[in-house]
């Protein structure tokens, strides 16, 4: 895979974590607390699960990928 594709990866990654985070202060205040542990038992592992099966993936093959994620994250505040 070329860089810009693992780059391109890696903000999905990043956004889709996002969004399975923000559900978590909604899940709270409206679930039960029971069903809001399993769904943030859920959430928790469908986030380690991308990052174990694709983004440790994606950065093993592109080694020179986190220091320049960092610089962006310094720099930018995100992800370019």
């Amino acid at each position: 895979m070329e860089d810009t594709i693992a780059r391109h990866v890696i903000r999905a990654i990043f956004r889709s974590e996002t969004e399975l985070e923000n559900l978590i202060p909604l899940l709270k205040d409206q679930c039960t607390p029971e069903e809001y542990k399993t769904y943030a038992r859920a959430i928790a592992a469908a986030i380690d699960g991308i990052n174990t099966n694709v983004l440790k993936k994606v950065l093993a093959s592109h080694p020179a990928l986190p220091g320049a994620i960092d610089a962006d994250i310094a720099k930018y505040g995100r992800l370019l």
